[in-house]
């Protein structure tokens, strides 16, 4: 009897081992960062802001980072590295990354990093921003007259 007992124990834990293992790695595959997805996001968030932004030709994409080229609206470039610890200028021109250090400025959003270095980014969300109170304040305005009316 004893020696069922601790056959059945073995086999309980066995599985709960191998449940744990199966559940570790479904989590970490469900949780891995496209970076190339990101970069991309990044890169929609800050077009209207830019002269240009695209990712890098020339620096591939890999499971932990990804290049994205940016040229600002005072024309300067620069080469960002986007991962998990936020975006930093890597290089002075596109496709360039001999800047990267451990010691660069790492930015936990691109318009933290647009902001320190560019301040046409800052005049230019500032507009887009007033813009866009403008649009919703007469589209409310709008929606009151017509309150009105009935």
């Amino acid at each position: 009897m004893k020696k069922k007992i601790k056959t059945l124990t073995k086999i309980v834990q066995q599985s709960d081992m191998n449940d744990s293992v199966a559940k570790y790695y479904n989590y970490g595959d469900a949780n891995i960062i496209d970076w190339a997805q990101e970069a991309e996001s990044v890169i929609r968030d800050i077009a209207e802001h830019v002269k240009e932004a695209s990712h890098s030709k020339l620096l591939p994409t890999t499971r932990t980072e990804a290049y994205i080229n940016i040229t600002t609206l005072g024309d300067k470039m620069m080469c960002v590295k986007l991962n998990a610890e936020g975006l930093q200028i890597v290089g002075n021109v596109h496709d360039d990354k001999t800047r990267d250090s451990s010691i660069n400025t790492r930015y936990e959003t691109p318009y933290a990093l647009l902001s320190d270095v560019c301040s046409s980014y800052v005049n230019s969300f500032g507009s887009s921003l007033v813009n866009a109170l403008t649009a919703l304040e007469q589209e409310h305005s709008q929606h009151r007259e017509l309150e009105d009316v009935e």
